[in-house]
């Protein structure tokens, strides 16, 4: 090798060592920048600190900075984009997180009230009842009023329950398909991620409904559940407030087979912590029919429920093999059942029935014969796929009463919902989820946003037209302070945002 290439080899390794150095260590862990925003609205001022995709794992010095920072902006209120923890499937590093995160956030809670969404990341009960323990206000799709005299309206949306309009959606994988003959409920996955939920959920007067099946309380459900592989999971959910936009219910869900685990069927509480033992040790075989019974017992103070799984040519056992007991102001008192989905192929279910502890049949086998007019795809009566509606619609829907024209700031944890927020005359979103591409190419711009309004909604402020006195809805996306993936960042340091929401004046004459 010549010296003149020796050089150029060196040159090249010497930037790539530097470059990686930014990536790694630099700008993820030691840059940290402020943003500020100021949006026009016919609202007494409101001084706004946005923080979103915080993944925290552990203490470290960034997060003090940041916490100093966020005390020296005086804020009125604190709003969180979700995504606050890192989430890790096994149980001692996401207590670690747990910990540091509710850490953070009681500190955070110290200098100003503070509401948050739930993103990808807080999927499990933990991490909700954690912060919420820890003075956080989460906002499940929902409104809540801030301000005095002329206050705005905040809406929060949940990103684990429903979907946005105008923007791609998932597709719901349940229909009725004919087995041997008999029509039985199918839940074909062809995608490993993502759950899909089924509710009984008959004729709700209007969104916000919480009667019928939602007042459903302490009762017995069972059903039948097959599954095509080991790559598909299946489960049975009881006191589900799902249809009412809020990520809450008590689960029998098969968990999935990694790290050496079985995938048996374990009871989660979703939104709420319980103490007992939840691994019912039962790892279905596949193209094998198993019978799932759940009951549940409401006493003041307390929620109690119990689970058992076996084969259904054999005898059922004779105890409940998990159990669970919910003390916690969280509990969760009432609602209706479902079932659930996810992984890569098929599930089956046959045979439910739900009776009332004091024997009341409150449904029996609504599947039988659910294929006639309208199609295999037809679902039987009385049953949903997702929430109610968007999960805009439904917060509006579930906000307490303002005066007309009040304006309307949503916190969302995806820019997604811009669209329907400019169609409805929304005022302001709040959003992040996208960390600003995370890797930046310079004067190119992000590699990949994984928002489906397009990379082009990055970071920084945004206009859409909207039928409302401003004639457009402001959305503003926040690049985040954490990383998911990689641990990396690359011209694309950590950013917070102080939102200044300002008293609209009128033009000069």
């Amino acid at each position: 090798m010549s010296f003149f290439r020796r050089r150029y080899v060196r040159a090249a390794l010497l930037l790539a060592a530097l470059l990686a150095f930014d990536a790694f260590v630099v700008e993820p862990h030691l840059l940290l920048f402020e943003d500020r925003a100021r949006i026009a609205i016919d609202a007494s001022p409101l001084r706004v600190v946005h923080l979103s995709d915080l993944h925290i794992a552990r203490e470290e010095p960034l997060l003090r900075r940041l916490l100093r920072s966020v005390a020296q902006a005086h804020p009125d209120v604190i709003l969180l984009s979700g995504d606050l923890v890192r989430d890790v499937p096994d149980l001692e590093p996401f207590a670690r997180h747990t910990a540091a995160a509710t850490a953070f956030l009681a500190q955070l809670r110290a200098i100003a009230p503070v509401y948050a969404v739930q993103g990808h990341s807080e999927y499990q009960g933990l991490i909700v009842a954690a912060l919420r323990e820890a003075g956080i206000d989460w906002l499940s799709n929902q409104g809540v009023r801030l301000g005095g005299e002329r206050p705005v309206l905040l809406l929060g949306l949940n990103q684990q329950v429903g979907e946005d309009a105008y923007v791609p959606h998932w597709h719901p994988p349940f229909r009725m398909v004919r087995q041997h003959g008999l029509w039985r409920l199918s839940g074909e996955r062809t995608l490993p991620y993502k759950d899909f939920y089924l509710h009984y959920d008959p004729a709700p007067r209007d969104l916000a409904d919480e009667g019928g099946p939602l007042a459903w309380s302490g009762y017995e459900m069972v059903c039948d559940s097959w599954i095509s592989n080991p790559d598909v999971g299946a489960g049975i959910a009881v006191h589900s407030r799902y249809v009412l936009g809020e990520d809450r219910m008590l689960r029998l869900r098969r968990v999935k087979s990694e790290d050496g685990r079985p995938g048996s069927f374990w009871l989660i509480a979703q939104g709420t912590t319980f103490e007992g033992h939840p691994d019912t040790g039962v790892d279905p075989q596949p193209g094998r029919w198993y019978r799932l019974r759940m009951r549940t017992e409401v006493e003041p103070g307390k929620v109690r429920f119990f689970a058992r799984v076996w084969p259904v040519e054999k005898p059922e056992p004779a105890r409940w093999q998990a159990w669970g007991e919910d003390r916690s102001p969280l509990r969760i008192e009432a609602g209706t059942v479902g079932l659930g989905a996810w992984g890569g192929g098929t599930v089956l279910y046959r045979n439910l029935k739900v009776t009332a502890l004091d024997g009341q049949v409150l449904l029996d086998e609504p599947f039988a014969g659910s294929g006639g007019p309208g199609g295999p795809n037809r679902l039987p009566a009385g049953w949903r796929q997702g929430a109610r509606g968007t999960r805009l619609a439904l917060a509006l829907a579930r906000s307490p009463a303002v005066p007309p024209g009040t304006p309307r700031v949503v916190l969302s944890h995806v820019p997604d919902v811009a669209p329907e927020a400019a169609y409805r005359g929304i005022e302001v979103v709040l959003a992040g989820h996208t960390h600003g591409g995370q890797v930046r190419v310079p004067f190119v711009g992000p590699l990949t946003t994984r928002s489906r309004i397009g990379a082009y909604f990055d970071h920084g402020l945004f206009t859409w037209a909207a039928p409302n006195a401003r004639g457009w809805t402001t959305l503003f996306v926040n690049s985040g302070v954490g990383t998911s993936l990689l641990p990396v960042r690359f011209w694309c340091p950590p950013r917070w945002a102080v939102v200044e929401l300002e008293e609209e004046r009128p033009p000069a004459p």
